[in-house]
């Protein structure tokens, strides 16, 4: 019986524990502990004894003369008699076998004070760095440095199974930060060219399943992420390097998933690799804002100019070709664009938890087929939802965190699943959190929450308390109901330390004025809803029944505008405009009769998540019409207003507006820098976007291999049109050839002499030497023809 006054050898338990308060050994124990002297060990019964009589060196109660010997086939405790007899080498009285010490970068095994010294994780006497190894779905125990498949980590075991799993397992995966962007050109943050390129990659998504084909901006999922400062210019050289994984001298000439090629888009370019770059919630030119008909084919590059003169936002990059969003963004392509104002770049003292203490959540979901490759159904599923949560490109990751205050951006970037985003404790304990930014500004003040609806492209960035929940288990929980359920997206596992407990601002956050609804000039109505199915699989979509190609809506630049969404549909969605930010006003339950609706009861406030903040993305449930307001400035030309939900985009939830230079003089002469083709068509021409040298031969607008070789031959020369027709085998592999005019037409007035502009057709822009190029450049490789750029780093890639 241990006491603190020492041992004694008692006859029963509750003796020790009661009248003595101590701590019973057990039976058949003794007081005698090894007492270590120049000439020896041996055990005896007291430390006095030991210490005084015996001059020595007393090793505790219950202590034997053991040590760890180690021989040619490991090392054990034993007797020094026995060790020596053994042939082994004694370490010494009361020594133990040392373990496996893991640190952030190796396993070694150390003893346990050496380990701790090193900032390392003990696992324990005796343990080694093995750990579950999976090779063809085998499962052995190696160290990470003799598996040459997937190594689980030092401490997890096969458990007696022989097949590993085929399936994702939970909490495996380290949780990892988006890598910052590095420019070419001028610094991060700053004004700053960069280059993202589009590569075939085989990534893993989690340690259980083997590494899958994708495709990743720079070869990373999520790609990189653009770290901007408001009014500092961005440049992007997008380049669609897409190649064989098995030759990787050649570009792919199909797509990575089935294509339907009856959706528009496809139904061009059959089943092309095309990409289009869209920075959701950016204010910039029409040709930058990812329009879905601005694609470009393997081998091809598109430079985007972003200014970034709108307020500080958490804003994200994504796919966005016609009839290929879905696809595209599944395969891996996106990543965060994050605009910030000139105080919170150049700031000492952070308004919000910062550095370490931020975390960017790039949320999605995925479906795996039986051998854990990334699986989308052939045709367009609207009501598709991957089984298995993916957050930064893992599936189920974990995560290491100090106790204190965490600042999260939580984005949607799911084809269609909403999320009800939480963070509950192990027993499901909810802790509260606070809601700062929403999509395109701070909120006037925060808004306590204990639950987030995220739909797909809404973006929150939220600040989460950890300080009373040390040495416990927090999960990001998704509550959603949408089928397959998700349930755990991240574990957080609470550290026994501090990190960031300052205090941060709860209102007064900065944001641009809000606009009167009393400066709106019109209301414009966008009637959402499924129409009749088609002849390519399920029904399609559309906004105000009419197609996407039919541009009819003109907004004049610089008016404000109050945006009505009525849902005709069954679910609830999501809706964005390109160029503008706008507030959430109301939402008013409707009633439809045939393509019109009126009002059905009374008004309904905006979330409370929604209030008080600029948002570009909104969600509108079915049966009513949600308002937003919003001022179309700066920039003219076609946009677009469309749905994130992708499947909804890829089948036509999606309409082009113009904005347009209204001041008319209508003289039918000449086009004034007040006008434009869109405001004023009797004075300003529309012509075709197609031009020779844009990688497409452009057969609906004339051109042939006569007046356009370089579009129109195909690698090896053969001639890719025919009496206005194409040749099967010469799309695809950086080649395309459509037999219809090009969807987006080129506007005298906007400012930009392009296409097939001149200075005869269109003085207002191309009187002088114009410095705003096409924004499309072919790979000199895909030339069949010996012209090439002789100004490689020009943005023009016109041959002289």
């Amino acid at each position: 019986c241990v006491t603190d006054s020492g041992c004694s050898e008692v006859e029963s338990e509750g003796f020790c524990t009661i009248s003595l308060s101590g701590e019973y050994q057990g039976y058949l124990t003794t007081c005698d502990g090894a007492c270590v002297t120049d000439s020896g060990c041996s055990e005896v019964e007291s430390e006095g004894f030991c210490t005084i009589s015996l001059s020595g060196e007393y090793q505790g109660y219950l202590t034997t003369c053991d040590g760890a010997c180690v021989t040619d086939s490991g090392c054990s405790v034993e007797t020094e008699a026995d060790c020596m007899g053994a042939g082994g080498d004694f370490q010494g009285y009361v020594t133990t076998c040392p373990g496996a010490c893991v640190t952030d970068s190796s396993c070694s095994v150390e003893t346990e004070a050496d380990c701790v010294g090193a900032g390392g994780n003990y696992q324990g006497d005796s343990s080694t760095c093995d750990g579950a190894c999976c090779i063809d779905f085998v499962c052995t125990e190696v160290p990470e440095v003799a598996c040459d498949g997937i190594f689980f980590g030092v401490g997890f075991f096969c458990d007696g199974l022989s097949v590993c799993p085929r399936e994702p397992v939970p909490w495996v995966d380290d949780l990892t930060v988006p890598s910052t962007a590095v420019p070419r050109y001028g610094e991060a943050g700053g004004n700053a060219r960069y280059e993202f390129r589009v590569l075939s990659i085989l990534h893993s998504l989690n340690r259980a399943l083997s590494p899958v084909p994708m495709w990743g901006v720079n070869g990373e999922i999520p790609g990189p992420t653009i770290e901007a400062t408001q009014g500092q210019l961005v440049t992007v050289d997008f380049v669609n390097d897409l190649r064989r994984l098995d030759a990787p001298e050649e570009y792919i000439t199909s797509h990575l998933h089935t294509v339907m090629e009856c959706v528009k888009g496809p139904d061009t370019y059959g089943d092309a690799a095309r990409l289009s770059l869209r920075v959701h919630g950016i204010h910039a030119r029409a040709e930058y804002s990812g329009h879905p008909s601005r694609t470009i084919l393997p081998g091809q590059t598109y430079t985007y100019k972003f200014p970034n003169q709108q307020p500080a936002a958490t804003m994200w990059y994504h796919d966005a070709a016609q009839g290929l969003t879905r696809l595209n963004n599944y395969a891996g392509i996106g990543g965060f664009y994050h605009l910030m104002s000139a105080e919170e770049r150049y700031s000492n003292v952070p308004q919000f938890p910062s550095g370490e203490y931020y975390i960017p959540l790039f949320i999605s979901d995925v479906a795996l087929d039986e051998q854990g490759v990334p699986d989308y159904p052939d045709e367009i599923a609207y009501a598709f939802a991957g089984e298995f949560p993916v957050v930064n490109g893992k599936i189920w990751p974990k995560t290491e965190l100090k106790a204190g205050k965490y600042r999260f951006t939580l984005l949607n970037a799911a084809g269609k699943r909403p999320l009800a985003l939480s963070f509950r404790l192990e027993g499901g304990d909810v802790i509260p959190f606070h809601a700062i930014a929403a999509d395109q500004s701070y909120y006037s003040e925060a808004v306590l929450l204990e639950e987030l609806i995220v739909y797909p492209s809404e973006r929150y960035d939220v600040v989460v308390d950890f300080f009373h929940h040390r040495n416990r288990d927090v999960f990001l929980v998704n509550s959603d109901a949408t089928t397959p359920r998700i349930s755990r997206l991240v574990r957080f596992s609470i550290e026994d330390r501090s990190g960031f407990t300052a205090a941060f601002e709860k209102d007064g956050l900065p944001q641009p004025p809000f606009i009167d609804e009393l400066l709106s000039v019109r209301n414009r109505t966008w009637v959402l809803d499924e129409t009749s199915s088609g002849s390519c699989g399920a029904s399609e979509f559309s906004i105000n029944y009419q197609s996407f190609d039919e541009v009819e809506d003109v907004v004049c630049i610089g008016d404000v505008e109050v945006w009505e969404f009525a849902n005709a549909f069954g679910a609830v969605i999501p809706m964005h405009a390109h160029l503008v930010q706008f507030q959430v006003l109301e939402r008013f339950p409707v009633q439809f009769t045939d393509e019109t609706f009126e009002i059905d009861g009374a008004r309904l406030d905006a979330e409370p998540w929604e209030r008080g903040v600029w948002k570009d993305t909104v969600a509108c449930p079915p049966g009513q019409v949600t308002r937003v307001i919003a001022r179309f400035e700066d920039f003219t030309g076609p946009f677009v207003v469309d749905s994130p939900v992708m499947e909804y985009r890829d089948k036509d939830m999606k309409r082009q507006f113009v904005v347009a230079k209204c001041d008319c003089d209508n003289d039918g002469v000449s086009c004034d820098n007040t006008e434009d083709a869109w405001g004023c068509p009797s004075d300003c021409a529309l012509t075709s976007s197609a031009f020779c040298g844009d990688g497409i031969c452009q057969a609906g607008d004339g051109e042939t291999c006569g007046t356009c070789a370089r579009d129109c031959r195909n690698k090896e020369g053969s001639c890719c049109v025919s009496g206005g027709l194409c040749e099967a085998e010469c799309i695809g592999g950086g080649f395309a050839c459509t037999e219809v005019a090009a969807p987006v037409n080129v506007a005298c007035g906007d400012g930009l002499c392009e296409a097939r502009e001149t200075a005869a057709t269109c003085a207002v822009d191309c009187s002088a030497v114009s410095t705003n190029a096409s924004p499309y450049k072919s790979n000199p490789a895909q030339l069949p023809t010996p012209c090439h750029n002789v100004h490689g780093h020009s943005e023009s890639h016109h041959c002289v």
